[in-house]
């Protein structure tokens, strides 16, 4: 049920047609939000419950009332209780839904536009990079965006490693920034490289796997503190580890 309303809150997808009007599609939108609204209110309430939290919204008792005014009745400022005031959140309420909408609303069309930024990675990596980072979702720092290539989800490895293999200044700025984010400590070297290429593939360009190896080889030596073997003997048990695979 919540999948369904978020796909609806989320509208239809471009290139999809539908016979509902624009301001039929609208509506649609805003009640599916409303609905999500309501599920996470409930959910929240729920969880209060369980930790025994009070409502922060909920009237206080009177602890001096009318011993003749009806229950659930609402003692007024001047202590006629003969017409019940409802209480004061009843008003606030329309507020705060439009303002947990928005918020839902920002979050959706921050994800959607990430997902984007994504896509256009997976296509031309550098146009993506630039697309996230004037989206004001990534850093525009080589370690902000070095840290979003390794965690991020959904980015195509081959691509990756193609971006970090390139000799352009922000991309090598990025890759020693990728690497140095490594902690090799306590590896052996199998175990390092293994570790290493986890998050992306290598390109096929003997130069791109020249420069990424050699900024590895420098910061495993650096953490390990002692020399590695020539390049070439790396790059040969780099080849052995690809053909296991």
């Amino acid at each position: 049920m919540v999948n369904g309303l978020l796909k609806t809150a989320q509208g239809v997808p471009p290139g999809v047609s539908t016979t509902l009007l624009p301001h039929q599609d609208a509506t649609m939108k805003v009640e599916a939000l409303k609905c999500l609204v309501d599920i996470l209110k409930s959910m929240g309430d729920w969880m209060n419950k369980q930790l025994r939290i009070p409502d922060p919204h909920s009237p206080k008792k009177s602890e001096a009332g009318d011993n003749n005014s009806e229950p659930g009745s609402l003692l007024l400022v001047n202590g006629n209780t003969d017409e019940p005031m409802e209480a004061s959140d009843t008003f606030s309420e329309p507020s705060s839904d439009v303002s947990d909408v928005s918020a839902i609303e920002q979050r959706c069309a921050y994800k959607l536009e990430l997902q984007e930024g994504i896509s256009l990675f997976n296509r031309r990596p550098k146009k993506g990079i630039e697309f996230l980072i004037n989206a004001n979702k990534v850093g525009n720092s080589p370690k902000d965006i070095a840290a979003f290539l390794k965690n991020a989800s959904g980015l195509n490895k081959t691509l990756i490693g193609d971006y970090l293999g390139e000799r352009e200044e922000l991309s090598l700025k990025v890759m020693h920034a990728y690497v140095d984010s490594f902690d090799f400590q306590g590896m052996e070297f199998d175990e390092a490289i293994r570790a290493f290429l986890l998050g992306f593939r290598l390109s096929g360009e003997a130069q791109k796997i020249d420069r990424i190896m050699e900024k590895f080889a420098e910061r495993y030596s650096n953490v390990i503190q002692r020399p590695l073997p020539a390049l070439t003997q790396l790059i040969s048990l780099l080849s052995l580890l690809y053909c296991e695979h």
